[in-house]
């Protein structure tokens, strides 16, 4: 009969298989395909030869304040999405231009005197949107779209249209690709000619993501394509589709004649090269270059419709204060000059570094052509500053530095972790030691080295700047999990007969006891003869610092009858585990873990799409749950009746080292991840954690027992009991205190001409050696019929600290009996078998 994990198994294959065979299968097949992609790429030749026969001021659709009748008929092009039947919000067009005009004069002043701005527009930015609606309403009912483009197949034309923008207010995050190495106007020819000459255009690309936080708190990611102007520091993008030819009708949405001039040039030339690329490899490359949709295949066969966008972005100047340009020079030009010259550091450093590169900030106008609203970034001067600032961020370099120096940082702590954890191994090298560590203390602690690993891996994989840090982080925590996973197979080899004995008292428990039932009718018949049971194995006892599986199987083969009468120690399973077993065990939790832990990775990955403060409240949570590991320990200590299972500068070290990464993400304002600061989160996690070594303190001071009743764990010896005078005669005190105070080895301090406020002492003070270390060791003894009002307090807790009564009566000081029960668990007078602590 196989094994409940390998059922497991079985049935997580079988879902596998099923729902990789019932997934559908969007692809039209081997020989559809290129016919499909021939025919887009036909439908995206002739619009591109539309945008080389048209000229400025040739698509002028109806503005929604003509008048009905008017002498200037409006005028559209054959392009789709740009026809008049379409239908699309295209009389809004004059209110987006002037829009994206007005934010320019706002930024950079009038084109004529324009101040200098970043020339490399690559980075990162982000910041707040506000949503305004178009003059008319539109409905993905209103559109009909096997007429728009007859000849794509659509899947979910009846649906919802995704991007689709619903609440009043959210957030927006923009990476620009603004390589020097793109496409420019003028053409790049000759390196010495262009260095004098202006590039008066640029191919550009951007991926933008869209919370819509109010509405209906979807998460869009687009990619987007367009030309940047950098003289003037504009850039305009758009989405392209089936439904919508953007980057072939840029041209004519741009602002001023010179950026239609521009811009026309530029993409008549990339635009042909492109399709020529993709004619010559219509059977290897299938994929759009122009798709809105990331990382999407399914797109090219079966495209979903969704809102299109036009992105109008304006780079904002530089901080002259942090530019630091002297002020004896005046000029543009000198303002430009300090411009290139911060560029060129940050692209071929030189070692000359600037004290502080200044903040890349920009302004953006949003309009959906065919779901009609309008965003716009929330800032000056529409709105104060300290309700926005637009979009805010830092360039490419900048933002590929903090990575890094996250990364570098991340691995110097994971390299601290495993210090800690080499020297707590050093520490906790015996079984009795091994056996007071928490399990699933180090498996959580295993599960998040393994998560680093993975993720350190993945971004290796496609990492170019950060590929060394990304490396050193992999690097360090693939060691930390390799000793994690050791440290965890020694505590299981020592653990593993404790759980096997807990099964089988619950198994026990949980079987009815069988009764036989006689007949009324029947007849007694006399026994049957049974047959003997054999003899038992002989018990032993155990020493902890050796091989317990060999010592068993060794004394289970002894036939010497001398043992009989030893008895068994508690540690003592009844069956022995083969190496076989153990590993056994041990794959299937360690496949249990990779399981879980690649669980949480996708669920990780999917919550990026989430409602944000779903997507709060599930890191929350799953951060709650990781900084939990000590709760474990803390269990463990009851249970074991265990003070101090680990060294504390192993729990305070990885408390901090394990926290500081998410004090990065949660506190510091300027992080990568563009998250949001949340101090109170950050303090109820902390201070979550600090509990747990409070609460470990507690237990080692007071005791892990300390204000837990007595029936929620099974029963364990106490090692620092109340001496009473009154059990003399039941065996209670230790051997040496029965004693007479003429005794050699002991005496007695404190009689009854000692008084204090006229009151007789509860308590006698007994002086003994102890066998450890020789030295002088005093107890404290209740005196027969007196109650000690200390006992159950923490004064007596503190008092008893100082002693250990072992089950056989002898008594030492505390330090002396840990310090050699760490190595074996029997006593050192007469050799017999110590519970473990």
């Amino acid at each position: 009969m196989p094994q409940p994990q390998d059922n497991a198994r079985a049935v997580f294959l079988i879902i596998l298989i099923f729902w990789l065979a019932t997934s559908p299968d969007s692809g039209p097949g081997l020989i559809a395909g290129p016919n499909l992609i021939k025919n887009r790429l036909a439908r995206q030749r002739h619009a591109l030869g539309v945008l080389n026969s048209t000229q400025w001021g040739d698509f002028a659709p109806r503005l929604a304040d003509d008048p009905p009748e008017t002498d200037t008929q409006p005028k559209y092009l054959n392009l789709t999405g740009f026809r008049e039947e379409d239908g699309y919000v295209w009389e809004d067009l004059k209110r987006f231009k002037d829009r994206c005009e007005e934010w320019s004069t706002n930024a950079v002043g009038i084109p004529e005197v324009a101040e200098p701005v970043w020339q490399n527009a690559t980075g990162v930015v982000r910041g707040q949107w506000q949503k305004a609606n178009t003059s008319s309403p539109r409905y993905h009912s209103d559109y009909n779209l096997t007429e728009i483009s007859p000849d794509v197949t659509w899947a979910g034309i009846h649906s919802d249209w995704s991007r689709n923008v619903s609440g009043a207010e959210g957030k927006m995050l923009m990476r620009i690709e603004d390589n020097q190495d793109s496409a420019t106007e003028p053409e790049e020819i000759d390196k010495l000619v262009l260095e004098k000459a202006e590039v008066k255009a640029r191919e550009v690309s951007a991926t933008i993501t869209i919370d819509d936080v109010e509405g209906t708190g979807s998460s869009w990611e687009m990619r987007l394509h367009g030309v940047h102007w950098p003289r003037q520091g504009s850039m305009l993008f758009t989405t392209t589709s089936e439904k919508f030819a953007g980057i072939f009708g840029l041209p004519h949405l741009t602002t001023r004649p010179d950026f239609f001039e521009s811009s026309k040039l530029l993409l008549n030339r990339t635009l042909d090269k492109a399709l020529v690329r993709k004619e010559q490899h219509t059977f290897t490359d299938q994929i759009d270059p122009w798709t809105s949709t990331v990382d999407s295949p399914a797109e090219a066969w079966n495209p979903t419709p969704h809102c299109e966008y036009l992105v109008y972005v304006q780079i904002h100047p530089l901080d002259k204060e942090i530019l630091t340009v002297q002020p004896t020079i005046t000029g543009p030009e000198n303002v430009a000059k300090a411009i290139q010259d911060i560029e060129d550091e940050l692209r071929f450093p030189q070692g000359t570094g600037h004290r502080k590169i200044p903040r890349l900030q920009m302004s953006a106008v949003v309009y959906s052509p065919d779901c009609a609203f309008f965003l716009e970034t929330k800032g000056p001067p529409a709105y104060a500053p300290a309700d926005g600032k637009h979009l805010v961020g830092v360039k490419q370099e900048v933002f590929l530095y903090s990575v890094s120096t996250f990364l570098l940082g991340l691995a110097l702590i994971v390299f601290g972790q495993l210090q800690l954890l080499k020297l707590q191994m050093r520490e906790t090298s015996t079984p009795s030691t091994l056996g007071r560590v928490s399990f699933y203390t180090a498996c959580m602690m295993l599960l998040a080295d393994g998560m680093v690993f993975t993720g350190a891996a993945a971004w290796s994989f496609s990492a170019s700047t950060t590929l060394l840090p990304s490396l050193a982080v992999t690097c360090v925590s693939f060691l930390s999990m390799a000793v994690g996973t050791f440290f965890l197979a020694e505590i299981h080899k020592v653990q593993e007969p404790e759980w096997r004995r807990q099964e089988r008292e619950r198994s026990r428990q949980n079987t009815p006891p069988n009764t036989t039932i006689t007949p009324p009718n029947s007849r007694q018949t006399p026994p049957a003869a049974t047959t003997p049971r054999p003899p038992a194995s002989p018990p032993i006892i155990i020493p902890s610092d050796q091989d317990i599986d060999a010592e068993i199987a060794d004394a289970t083969n002894n036939t010497n009858t001398n043992n009989v009468t030893l008895p068994a120690p508690v540690t003592a399973p009844s069956t022995t585990p083969t190496a076989q077993t153990l590993r056994t065990q041990l794959s299937n939790i360690f496949g249990r873990l990779l399981l879980l832990g690649i669980c949480i990775l996708f669920l990780s990955l999917a919550a990026a799409s989430w409602r944000p403060s779903i997507r709060s409240a599930y890191f929350n949570i799953l951060l709650f749950g990781y900084l939990s590991l000590w709760v474990p320990q803390i269990y463990r200590n009851i249970y074991r009746n265990c003070r101090r299972a680990l060294s504390w500068r192993f729990v305070v070290g990885q408390s901090v080292l394990r926290l500081l990464p998410i004090a990065y993400f949660y506190v510091a304002r300027g992080n990568f991840a563009f998250a949001e600061p949340d101090y109170k989160a950050f303090m109820v996690l902390a201070g979550w954690l600090w509990l747990q070594i409070w609460i470990l303190a507690a237990q080692s001071v007071l005791g892990p027992r300390f204000g837990v009743p007595k029936g929620w764990m099974p029963e364990a010896w106490e090692y620092h009991p109340v001496l009473r005078e009154d059990n003399v005669e039941a065996g209670g005190l230790p051997i040496g205190l029965v004693a007479t105070p003429s005794s050699p080895t002991s005496s007695t301090r404190g009689s009854d001409d000692k008084e204090k406020s006229g009151e007789r002492k509860r308590t006698n003070t007994h002086v003994i050696d102890c066998a450890i270390c020789r030295e002088v060791l005093e107890v404290p003894v209740v005196r027969a019929g007196d109650d000690d009002p200390t006992a159950g307090g923490v004064a007596g807790v503190f008092a008893r600290r100082a002693y250990m009564v072992t089950p056989c009566r002898h008594i030492f000081h505390s330090a002396c009996l840990e310090g050699w029960m760490r190595f074996r668990l029997q006593c050192p007078i007469c050799r017999e078998e110590l519970p473990p602590l």
